[in-house]
């Protein structure tokens, strides 16, 4: 372990740390992986990993994009399990806008994201994320996301296509929303 802390960086990504803290557990430089979580979280001058989770959160959130994406993947992700319920017609206008509404009708966007929850229990990736866009990765599925010019930001595109779509013969994703 290194007594210089690090940098922050200016795109913090919780899945890197992750791999790195399992990485450095293989290595042998720590026997439990809390451990190694804790180490990294104090190399970068916090308290815990938890607090590091939360900055790197905090860090992240400057896209109004990612947050509503977060909704959906937090929202959707437990859905088909018991006791899940389904976002009813206000919580999802909370998020979406009345455009996007008006060509994909509300249970049919509780169906498309349904259909693909075990994805999103995985976590967002690879995630680039301006003010009102969003480009990530989710399993293995390409997002793209787009929000409202003004408050309160809500989704005004949300696509989600197969990450091998994406190559030399097709640059283009599918379009929809």
């Amino acid at each position: 372990m290194s007594d210089q802390p690090r940098h922050f960086p200016d795109r913090p990504s919780l899945r890197y740390l992750k791999i790195e803290a399992k990485r450095r557990l293989s290595a042998g430089e720590f026997a439990a992986l809390h451990e190694a979580q804790l180490a990294i979280a104090r190399e970068h001058g916090l308290p815990s990993w938890t607090a590091l989770k939360q900055r790197i959160e905090a860090e992240n959130t400057a896209s109004h994009a990612l947050t509503h994406v977060r909704w959906v993947v937090s929202r959707f992700a437990a859905a088909g399990t018991p006791g899940w319920t389904p976002p009813d017609e206000e919580e999802l206008r909370r998020h979406f806008d009345d455009r996007y509404l008006s060509l994909v009708p509300l249970d049919w966007v509780t169906h498309l994201f349904s259909t693909v929850a075990e994805r999103l229990r995985e976590g967002l990736t690879e995630v680039q994320a301006e003010p009102q866009y969003l480009r990530a990765r989710l399993a293995d599925l390409r997002i793209e996301a787009a929000t409202e010019d003004e408050p309160p930001h809500r989704l005004s595109s949300l696509q989600m296509y197969p990450a091998r779509d994406i190559g030399a013969d097709n640059p283009e994703p599918p379009t929809s929303g």
